[in-house]
């Protein structure tokens, strides 16, 4: 199913507002116009993640990428409120396309991670635009407030009911539980079990009730294995979705394949082995892949945008013993078979 990766990030971060950033791919699309691929990414701050900005690049062949004015002398499609939080960061996590949508200025949804209110928590937020360039907060303050920022959306299927009534859209977030029996040498929650929940709703910006487990690991996982992280993606059946899988023994993170015909239930593919594994050992992608872009069908490929880096995720390397790679992280291609959409 993968038929190859890139050896080296794609786009580096050679811009003033980028300096000293970490590239994370957030979405991907075809512009339907030109035929460009377009792709929504984040740089994120380690000295000021409140800080971080959502970024717009284009490619018109997949190889090389030019990272346009959008009319302020940058490629900055969206800043945080850049409020100190106390959990998280300001992180967009999923972009979706609706051309169908009636409201023209609702065709492009975002869901996000800030804290516009600072007399409020940080939390989940909704954004929406007519173009995919402008956006604006469908709400004053987070429409949900518990922990975590790993979380993404997906339109849920026509006319789709679940056990709690008619759905529209879902939120799929990384929530916990207490299992003082996990293994806690180096994971930075002691004893809590990283699992993925759902949320609904019934129109976009109203009301979401959740959150409900619904994909957790179980007795034929490593005992060190948690859900971090959900990326849900429609096809041919329904829908699949990038596991994000994080190894809590060494800190790694690698990338296991889900399908579902509801985005209700999901099973696990491929034996449960990894569909994007770690990269090889002195690669910039060698300690962690992260997905949370949904794959693109561009032409006649279908590719997947992926985080990599060679630390892992308590920012130790790796391979301690080996010199870090230049660069150590950035975003990733990874190119796969059309039976990847077809479910």
């Amino acid at each position: 199913m993968l038929l190859h990766r890139s050896a080296q990030p794609i786009l580096p971060p050679d811009r003033p507002w980028e300096a000293g950033a970490s590239l994370m791919a957030v979405a991907a699309f075809t512009d339907a116009a030109t035929g460009d691929l377009l792709l929504y990414y984040l740089a994120r701050s380690a000295a000021l993640p409140h800080g971080n900005i959502l970024c717009q690049a284009r490619s018109v062949d997949g190889r090389t990428w030019s990272k346009p004015d959008l009319g302020d002398g940058t490629n900055i499609v969206m800043r945080g409120s850049g409020h100190a939080m106390n959990w998280g960061e300001f992180m967009p996590s999923s972009i979706i396309h609706d051309p169908a949508e009636p409201d023209a200025t609702r065709r492009w949804k975002m869901v996000y991670w800030d804290r516009p209110d600072p007399s409020s928590s940080p939390g989940i937020c909704l954004a929406v635009s007519a173009d995919g360039l402008k956006w604006r907060s469908l709400h004053s303050r987070p429409v949900i407030t518990n922990a975590n920022d790993a979380m993404s959306l997906i339109a849920a299927r026509p006319g789709l009911k679940t056990p709690l009534g008619e759905a529209t859209h879902f939120i799929y977030q990384q929530t916990w539980a207490y299992n003082p029996g996990l293994p806690t040498e180096r994971d930075n929650l002691k004893g809590m079990h990283r699992r993925i929940s759902i949320w609904k709703c019934e129109d976009f910006a109203g009301r979401w009730v959740g959150p409900i487990t619904m994909l957790e690991p179980d007795a034929q996982d490593a005992p060190d294995l948690q859900f971090y992280w959900l990326s849900p993606f429609s096809t041919a059946k329904g829908y699949g979705a990038f596991l994000n899988c994080h190894h809590t023994g060494d800190q790694t993170m690698d990338v296991q394949l889900v399908t579902s015909a509801d985005g209700w239930t999901w099973q696990r593919a491929l034996n449960r082995q990894p569909v994007i594994p770690l990269g090889p050992r002195g690669s910039f992608d060698c300690g962690l892949v992260i997905v949370a872009a949904k794959p693109v069908r561009w032409r006649d490929r279908v590719l997947v945008f992926y985080h990599g880096r060679a630390t892992v995720h308590d920012g130790r390397p790796h391979f301690p013993a080996d010199p870090l790679p230049d660069p150590s992280s950035g975003i990733g291609l990874a190119e796969f078979t059309p039976a990847l959409l077809e479910g």
